[in-house]
């Protein structure tokens, strides 16, 4: 029951805000939208061959266009196989690491009721530093300890012969998701907090 509560209250706080524009003249709004359009705007423009080769790896989009979002999450280990795998995915994904592991740490030492706007951008800031850290952790554990070249993998996606056991074969695709769109996750979850308090 309280859950419901608080999920009434965000609703409530966004429906108020909309309606007293205090979206629009809020900073942090101006510079997520302006940020959020770029971001998709470059997506659009962009060549297919690209999005293929430079975004999704030339394994994670179909010829239509259709992304495999859960295939990105899960390469190169085949989710369905073994819960084994499913440890496995949770314990190396960097995008699954980032949204449990990065998420708590964020909301345990930024406080979302500091005045004015310093929340959101302190977040973000401080998002910037875990992925880094993150990211430089997930490197070490993989290609020192894993090792690429030891990794059975288990999803054959896209050219078999251009595709090579490599740290940026098996995860590029997923830290250039995470370093362009964590910056709107962060200050959605920032602003329910704020809501939420």
């Amino acid at each position: 029951m309280e859950h419901v509560d608080k999920t009434v209250t965000v609703a409530t706080g966004v429906k108020d805000d909309i309606i007293q524009f205090q979206f629009y003249k809020n900073p942090v709004f101006i510079v997520l939208s302006l940020y959020t359009i770029f971001i998709f705007g470059t997506y659009f423009n962009m060549t297919k061959s690209i999005k293929d080769s430079y975004v999704f790896n030339n394994k994670f989009r179909d010829d239509t266009g259709h992304i495999f979002w859960l295939d990105i999450i899960s390469y190169p280990y085949d989710f369905s196989k073994s819960i084994a795998n499913k440890v496995k995915i949770m314990s190396l994904s960097p995008i699954i690491l980032y949204l449990f592991i990065g998420t708590y740490i964020i909301i345990s030492f930024i406080d979302p009721l500091q005045p004015s706007n310093q929340a959101y951008f302190y977040s973000i800031m401080f998002s910037f530093l875990l992925l880094l850290i993150i990211f430089s952790l997930h490197i070490f554990i993989v290609n020192f300890i894993i090792k690429p070249k030891n990794v059975n993998v288990e999803l054959r996606l896209g050219d078999a012969n251009t595709n090579k056991k490599t740290y940026s074969s098996f995860y590029r695709t997923q830290w250039v998701l995470l370093f362009t769109l964590s910056p709107i996750y962060i200050s959605l979850i920032v602003y329910i907090m704020r809501r939420l308090k």
